[in-house]
């Protein structure tokens, strides 16, 4: 804790000093303004500007996507205070993601993301893929803190909200080609033009191409004892042999643009999206604090970080269609808009879990379906100089299939769940200036969803799934969730450069089931209602020294109310269903507060120098976590455990993490042009389960990124050559121990590449 203080303060110094040193600078034309950012995920029929919004919201333009070679949100996240954007463990593309202490750690699908994430005006319901590939992406708004009013589908983290570059209706064209170490080949073109006066349209393609970072060659001993017989395994130096987790992912998007007249446009866009990357890295470690049955059955793996040995290579294959229309008619007071969509995704994966030789733990052959649709119609006018306001209606629906097989080597098991699940959603949001300094903005939301399981335990199943398919098989379970979710905001322009803001914010996610449940008992009774985030949060705002210092600040208070986890519930006693008088369920088993602060900053200390940094800090702490065995000692005692509990840290949530990008740009006398960044981003220890286990913490770390860039004089032809982690810090996004085995997933080596891209309109 002391550490974490004074890293705290040592970057809020190093900021402030930043600061000081920008004023110091002469007031000359020679220093630009810092650019103003303009958001759209507010849904005004005015622009809003990023430094006039009475709440906390990252705005990243495709500018700094590419100067930072940021291939996913992943990637966007480490740009990004109290954003913990991390990928999951075990399957290509799916998010673990948490903001300002709340997430969801794990891949149940029947489990709702706190985080969510729209693209192009669509909220996406299936985790799988929403890991969103940043290719072709004009702007990214990363939004802290419960979205009670606007935003699709309610979330009680905060939200992502993403859109696509539209057509521009003039011609033009642009490629990029980037090659690394890893064998990386990327490869992306884009063209667009005008069919007619009123129609024009743009195609852009992409693929990605990368060996893995961990080489599986069988490395390691194996002394096979008996169990590891029983169970199969791969004698050192005879099993399958390859890299983890590989990349192969091809990206086809078509847009159209109509505009019959000035007044109205139609927007479609398609994505085509094949991913067929291979599975996580799973590497397994030696617990010294308690072998695991990996050791147990002889099994010592290697000694390089980079090296794992699997018996099962796996793999993935994610196909994703996706067809967007938007219109947006203009009238005398405001704007129309209609947003429909449809997705449909396929997802087939095959994991090694348990990262051995030895198959303890198989996720093989899995296979999983989702379809959805949306639609939201809404209308933002503007009544006079001092009110703006923004109403509307949205459904969402959604059907999926999720069939998961289990080989734990003695036996080989599969279930299945069927997921069908609507949400309707009435919203209204009001700006009213009461002084010409002074804006009040209200709304609220009216939600209600409704879900239908079909639950086939695991056991249950053939292997290929055929025989748990469909409304007669199965256990049968529904519910229906409504809440209403309002929001108060005050802000108020201390002069025409400083804003400040106080604002109070509720943001619910609907109940739930637990789609992997051990038991008939435990999904028959794991049915916990909603949660509920109640925030308030302070900020201010302010561009200084006539433009070249943006300076924002919030201090935030989240009480998290009704938390759905795995706890113990009493049950009646029976020697087979609840031995024990305790059975382990999903409920609304706990509540918490959350207090943090954020900094974001930008300094044009002079025409071509800038810094820009971020800062946050979060204390999660439970109030009560009632049913859960935390105080060491095996088996529940209801009085020294929920005491425990409360000083448990929330899993995955970093107290601190910051980042400082310097930027510098040096013009040529041939006309040519230098360009050099240099970025870095820390991230504090965090715990990785809900015990705090030791050996699975992951190490705070920083990683060093740097580029520089060579742009042909009168050209729009540059050459980048960049690095990534280039000290090679050592770190894991994720870590799980239990009696099995003990792993741990995802971080990246150093890598290097060099890119190549022209554009032309």
């Amino acid at each position: 804790m002391k550490k974490t203080f004074l890293n705290f303060l040592i970057i809020f110094v190093f900021i402030l000093n930043f600061k000081s040193v920008a004023y110091t600078q002469e007031a000359s034309s020679q220093v630009s303004d810092i650019e103003e950012i303009v958001v759209t995920s507010q849904k005004r029929a005015n622009a809003i500007a990023a430094q006039d919004l009475p709440a906390s919201v990252t705005a990243i333009n495709e500018d700094l996507i590419i100067r930072s070679d940021s291939l996913d949100l992943t990637d966007v996240g480490r740009m990004v205070p109290n954003a913990t954007l991390h990928p999951s463990a075990t399957f290509a593309g799916t998010p673990n993601f948490l903001i300002r202490g709340i997430g969801v750690s794990g891949t149940t699908r029947s489990l709702d993301p706190t985080v969510g994430i729209i693209v192009d005006g669509v909220y996406l319901g299936f985790p799988v893929g929403a890991n969103l590939d940043m290719f072709d992406r004009e702007s990214v708004e990363i939004l802290r803190g419960p979205q009670g009013t606007l935003i699709g589908r309610n979330v009680t983290g905060g939200a992502i909200v993403v859109r696509s570059k539209r057509p521009s209706g003039n011609f033009g064209a642009k490629i990029d080609a980037t090659i690394g170490d890893y064998n990386r080949k990327d490869f992306s073109a884009s063209i667009e033009g005008p069919f007619s006066d009123t129609v024009s349209g743009k195609i852009a393609f992409m693929s990605r191409d990368r060996d893995g970072y961990w080489k599986d060659n069988n490395g390691g001993t194996m002394i096979p004892t008996a169990g590891a017989i029983a169970r199969g395994y791969d004698e050192t130096g005879t099993g399958e042999s390859g890299t983890k987790p590989d990349v192969d992912l091809t990206i086809i998007k078509p847009m159209i643009l109509i505009e019959p007249n000035e007044n109205l446009d139609i927007t479609f866009i398609a994505e085509f999206l094949t991913d067929k990357s291979g599975t996580a890295n799973s590497r397994n470690f030696v617990n010294n604090d308690a072998l695991r049955r990996t050791q147990l059955f002889g099994y010592t793996p290697p000694e390089d970080r980079y090296e794992i040995n699997h018996n099962l290579m796996g793999g993935n294959d994610l196909e994703i269609e996706t067809y967007v229309g938007e219109f947006n008619l203009r009238t005398d007071t405001g704007i129309l808009t209609g947003i429909a969509s449809y997705r449909e995704l396929t997802y087939d994966s095959s994991t090694d879990f348990d990262g051995s030789p030895i198959t303890l733990f198989h996720f093989p052959d899995n296979h999983e379906e989702q379809e959805q649709q949306t639609f939201e119609l809404r209308y933002a006018g503007s009544n006079s100089d001092n009110i703006d306001y923004v109403i509307g209606i949205s459904y969402f629906d959604q059907e999926m299939f999720v069939g998961e097989r289990r080989d734990f080597g003695v036996v080989d098991i599969a279930g299945v769940t069927e997921l069908q699940h609507d949400s309707i959603g009435i919203f209204a949001e009001l700006d009213y200036m009461i002084t010409d300094r002074t804006k009040l903005t209200f709304g609220a939301r009216w939600t209600e969803e409704n879900k239908e399981v079909i639950f086939n335990a695991i056991g249950s199943c053939e292997k290929d799934f055929s025989s748990c398919s469909g409304p007669s098989s199965g256990l049968f379970r529904s519910g229906t969730y409504d809440d209403t979710t309002p929001k108060f905001a005050i802000t108020h322009a201390l002069n025409d450069d400083v804003n400040i803001y106080a604002s109070y914010t509720q943001g619910f996610r609907s109940g739930s089931f637990d789609a992997r449940a051990r038991t008939i008992d435990s999904f028959l009774n794991s049915q916990p209602g909603p949660e509920e985030v109640t925030s308030i949060e302070l900020g201010l705002k302010s561009t200084l020294n006539d433009g070249r210092i943006m300076f924002n600040l919030a201090v935030f208070q989240a009480d998290y109310d009704d938390i759905q986890k795995l706890a113990l519930e009493e049950c009646v006693v029976n020697t087979t269903t609840c031995p024990s008088g305790r059975i382990q369920r999903l409920i609304n088993a706990a509540e918490a507060t959350i207090e943090g602060i954020e900094i974001e900053t930008r300094i044009n200390i002079t025409d071509q120098f800038s810094l820009e940094g971020s800062l946050g800090y979060t204390d999660a702490s439970f109030d009560k976590f009632e049913g859960f065995d935390a105080d060491g000692v095996r088996g529940y005692d209801p009085v020294t455990d929920p005491a425990a509990a409360k000083a448990l840290k929330f899993e995955r949530v970093p107290e601190l993490t910051y980042n400082i990008m310097a930027n510098y740009y040096q013009p040529l006398a041939s006309g040519a042009e230098l360009d050099f960044r240099v970025s870095y981003s820390y991230t504090d220890d965090f715990t990785n389960n809900a015990t705090m286990t030791r050996a699975i913490i992951t190490e705070s770390f920083g990683l060093l990124d740097a580029s520089v860039s060579y742009t042909f004089a009168q050209s729009n032809l540059k050459l980048t050559l960049f690095g990534k982690n280039i000290t090679d810090e050592d770190y894991h996004d994720f870590a799980l121990d239990n009696a099995l085995t003990s792993l741990t997933w995802g971080g990246v080596p150093d890598t290097y590449g060099l890119r190549l891209s022209y554009s032309f309109e």
